[in-house]
């Protein structure tokens, strides 16, 4: 899981802020962060999961093809 998670914050290095698939890659993270927060307990990856989740939501408006993932990912 530790290489699913650096790899995911790899991508979202690589990807410019005004990109639209930046919330795909935040919510990424945050989905691997979560994981390991179920394998490991480790309350900083379920802080920083919650913090992408909210992030990616922001960038993604009503009506945009990705905020109900957003929405059920920050749930």
């Amino acid at each position: 899981m530790a290489d699913d998670v650096e790899q995911c914050r790899a991508a979202l290095k690589r990807c410019p802020s005004d990109h639209s698939d930046r919330p795909t890659f935040l919510n990424n993270l945050a989905v691997s962060l979560g994981v390991r927060f179920t394998q490991r307990g480790v309350p900083s990856d379920l802080d920083e999961s919650i913090e992408l989740h909210r992030a990616a939501l922001l960038l993604c408006p009503p009506g945009h093809s990705l905020r109900s993932l957003s929405l059920n990912n920050l749930a």
